[in-house]
């Protein structure tokens, strides 16, 4: 198979990319105490309903220890629990707590707010069409996976 010249210069561009939308998005985020990997936990929850940590961090693609972290910074700002899995006792059940919703929206507000900024020199056609080779990229990528 023929290597795609442009390859190691998207994949560079990717990367630069996350880090300057992760950074600004952050720093917008501090004013609500979260960072966008509790964003992630939160919306998954919101959306998902309780989950165990493990399914937390396959879901989100996270280690475990990392999961175990963040969840532990949720449970001290009140914005999720961990309780034992009625289910399964070996495993804990996450929830989001109410506090966790309203700070979900307020945030999610927030960090859109910066990629709406972030996305200033792209016109509405431009971003569409980012977002479908986006979505086709991941979706490949995650089936290969």
């Amino acid at each position: 198979m023929d290597t795609d010249p442009l390859a190691g210069t998207i994949g560079g561009q990717f990367m630069l990319a996350h880090r300057y939308a992760r950074a600004a998005t952050n720093r917008a985020l501090q004013a609500h105490g979260v960072e966008l990997r509790h964003l992630g936990v939160l919306g998954t929850l919101a959306e998902a309903g309780p989950m165990s940590q493990r399914a937390l961090a396959d879901r989100l693609q996270l280690d475990k220890s990392s999961m175990v972290y963040i969840i532990d910074e949720l449970e001290r700002q009140d914005l999720a629990t961990r309780t034992k899995d009625e289910r399964d006792r070996r495993s804990y059940a996450v929830r989001i707590t109410d506090a966790g919703r309203e700070r979900l929206t307020a945030a999610a507000d927030t960090a859109g707010e910066v990629m709406t900024g972030l996305l200033t020199p792209l016109t509405p056609e431009e971003r569409r069409r980012l977002h479908d080779l986006l979505a086709r990229f991941i979706e490949y990528a995650a089936a290969r996976s």
